[in-house]
């Protein structure tokens, strides 16, 4: 299904990513692993090889730093010979009550979750114009919907990552590129394991889907459908991806 085709995914050593890579990979992918953890970033590649399915390759990149971004989609494109797919997956969380939170939280948020993801689009874009033809997907959250309580920086840069899925749309549609987001439901993975366990179980209660499988992988599914052809005619759309937690928004 992605034979030839090229993808670029941030942040993918772990979580939402590396799912989404593995997947990518399987359907015949040439996939480029990226994250900031140069260690975690090897052990995820060593387990990517061994599944001897597609190809894959790495780079250590900091979202953040703009000389980083512009090296991992050079990069991409000179051991590959394309650039087709970019996924702005990197996030973070560093909640905090708004009374308590620091300017520090505030920023190192922003830059990474919604300036990463500008960083991204930029760099990829540039690449994608030439071929007249692209796919930019930016993986967002149902807090920059409804905006969380103790997330006033996670929950107000996911909501601002909805509104450049927007503006890059309209700009890069006449390219044939399109920029689409998936906003994912509460998922009780190492980024929610933080909050506490009754918390945790209380939030779960309140998603009406139940599901059978990992809910990364639905995630991921909904991921592949915007990179494929069968997405050509969508762009600027948020999709959520939450179990209905978000029904009525």
């Amino acid at each position: 299904m992605f034979s030839g085709k090229t993808i670029v995914i941030t942040g993918s050593a772990r979580g939402i990513g590396k799912v989404c890579a593995q997947n990518f990979l399987t359907k015949g992918g040439t996939v480029v692993v990226s994250d900031w953890d140069s260690l975690l970033l090897e052990q995820t590649l060593d387990e990517f090889r061994s599944l001897k399915k597609g190809k894959v390759f790495g780079r250590v990149c900091d979202v953040k730093e703009k000389l980083q971004v512009k090296n991992l989609a050079e990069f991409s494109f000179k051991e590959t010979g394309n650039l087709d797919i970019w996924i702005n997956n990197a996030g973070i969380i560093k909640d905090d009550l708004l009374l308590r939170m620091s300017e520090e939280k505030w920023d190192e948020v922003f830059n990474v979750n919604l300036k990463g993801a500008f960083l991204g689009t930029q760099a990829a874009s540039k690449y994608m114009i030439k071929k007249e033809w692209g796919r930019i997907i930016n993986v967002g959250s149902v807090s920059g919907f409804y905006g969380n309580g103790g997330q006033s920086n996670y929950s107000s840069a996911k909501a601002g990552l909805m509104a450049l899925t927007k503006s890059c749309a309209r700009e890069l549609a006449s390219r044939n590129i399109t920029v689409n987001c998936v906003a994912s439901g509460f998922i009780d993975n190492q980024f929610t394991a933080h909050v506490p366990q009754d918390t945790r179980e209380k939030i779960l209660a309140t998603i009406p889907l139940k599901i059978n499988r990992n809910p990364e992988e639905a995630i991921s599914s909904a991921i592949h459908f915007f990179a494929s052809e069968e997405a050509d005619w969508i762009t600027g759309a948020t999709l959520r991806v939450d179990g209905g937690m978000m029904i009525g928004f």
